[in-house]
């Protein structure tokens, strides 16, 4: 009786051999056979897990498997790449006077506003808006490097909220919103374009921040113009944040579907299956890997930080207005707690430090306005307040000891993503019902 075999794969960097191999031979019998040097060389399968050398071939790496000599002379020689402490020292110098110089324009920021605000008068509105758009100019006008992107992030939303503070003399938040949402496109516009210019990687990330700033102008030019109320387009705008938010988080990372390994071409047990053979994958080199994981992580941060940049500005405007005991306006504080939960869940998975930190602020800040105007509404007594603000303590200090611990099983975190997906599905519905766009669209059509 014919003893069973096998057919397999020995590859390395240089050449490969399809081979048919008795089933019970070791890996080390055939690769001793094969002349290879056991001493210099190392079996392991393509997910990159070592083959023990006294296995089976049957069991490791199996019918229709391969085997990778990884060669440990190469390994050893290969320059030595700089470590995460020298890179992060080398990166801490600037990348501290880029996060001062940032931390002091949204405070310059947060002061006009505030001023235009409380202080209406022709003059201080005048002042807030020059200041604003002069930092707008002032970040526009910044070399373009790759270093200094954070630029394109901050120069449209002082470029909108410069073009709203100057028409916040007329009284109407339909055309504040408009103009904001127009000039903060402009900037985000010349900013891209600037980029494209240079031919610089950032490009990505200008591109995608410019095309978010120009959806919103033509929403709210198009809203102003239908005289749809400020507040039904700022809650709309509130709940397109979230899906955004979640889409940029994985949609950022273009790769060509040739550049992906097709199964066939390393597993090949059936050669007529397929009507033409598959296409050699092609190498894979490190630096532009590296560099296409970087524009990517650009455009995902871009992407992330627009959402909570619209997510903050719309639910300022929605809570502050929200008012009366219907329906819609329950949908409307309901949907805004869930979307700034949402946030607050969602940036647990995120590891980048912009990303994250711009989630748990976006998060904080809706839960509390929202949370707020719930109370108002309700009409709560302080006693029960108190009493749960007590149990909310109690909770968060039994709690303290485990998360340091890090005492996080598997269970909590799916229940983490599932009540993340409720949120996502149910919170933009509940604000776009309770915004009355949605009525007025089946309107027009019935």
């Amino acid at each position: 009786m014919a003893a069973k075999t096998i057919r397999l794969t020995v590859a390395d960097a240089h050449s490969r051999h399809d081979l048919v191999v008795p089933a019970d031979s070791t890996v080390a019998e055939l690769l001793t056979v094969g002349g290879v040097d056991l001493r210099r060389y190392m079996g392991i399968t393509t997910s990159g897990t070592a083959i023990e050398l006294e296995s089976e071939v049957s069991a490791t790496p199996g019918d229709g498997g391969v085997i990778w000599l990884f060669d440990r002379a190469a390994a050893g020689s290969a320059p030595a790449r700089p470590s995460r402490v020298e890179t992060a020292a080398a990166s801490t110098a600037p990348g501290r006077g880029r996060w001062t110089l940032l931390s002091v324009l949204l405070a310059v920021a947060i002061g006009m506003v505030a001023c235009a605000t409380i202080a209406q008068t022709p003059l201080t509105i005048l002042l807030s808006a020059i200041v604003l758009l002069a930092a707008s100019i002032a970040l526009l006008a910044q070399p373009v490097r790759d270093e200094n992107v954070y630029v394109a992030f901050l120069a449209p939303l002082l470029a909108a909220a410069g073009g709203a503070v100057a028409l916040a003399g007329f009284g109407d938040a339909g055309a504040m919103m408009a103009a904001g949402a127009v000039t903060g496109a402009t900037a985000a516009c010349v900013r891209h374009a600037r980029a494209r210019v240079h031919g610089r990687d950032s490009a990505g990330a200008t591109g995608v921040i410019a095309a978010l700033w120009a959806v919103f102008a033509v929403l709210n030019a198009a809203a102003f113009i239908a005289e749809v109320s400020a507040a039904a387009i700022a809650a709309v705008q509130l709940a397109c944040a979230a899906p955004i938010f979640h889409y940029m988080r994985g949609g950022a990372l273009n790769v060509d579907p040739d550049d992906l390994i097709d199964t066939p071409f390393v597993i090949r047990d059936a050669q007529g299956i397929r009507a033409r053979p598959p296409v050699e994958p092609s190498p894979i080199h490190a630096d532009r890997a590296a560099r296409q994981f970087l524009r990517a992580r650009r455009r995902s941060d871009a992407g992330t930080v627009t959402a909570c940049i619209l997510a903050l500005l719309s639910s300022m405007y929605t809570l502050l207005t929200v008012g009366g005991d219907s329906i819609e306006a329950w949908c409307i504080l309901g949907g805004s707690v869930g979307i700034g939960c949402y946030f607050l869940l969602t940036s647990r998975k995120l590891r980048d430090g912009l990303s994250r930190g711009a989630a748990l602020i976006t998060g904080t800040v809706i839960v509390v306005l929202s949370s707020t105007a719930l109370l108002g509404a309700l009409h709560v007594s302080p006693l029960l307040v108190a009493i749960v603000l007590v149990v909310a303590g109690t909770i968060v200090g039994c709690m303290a000891v485990p998360l340091a611990r890090d005492w996080r099983s598997l269970g909590w975190s799916r229940t983490g993503d599932i009540i993340e997906a409720i949120l996502l599905a149910l919170s933009p519905a509940a604000l776009v019902y309770g915004s009355g766009i949605a009525g007025q669209i089946l309107e027009v059509f019935s």
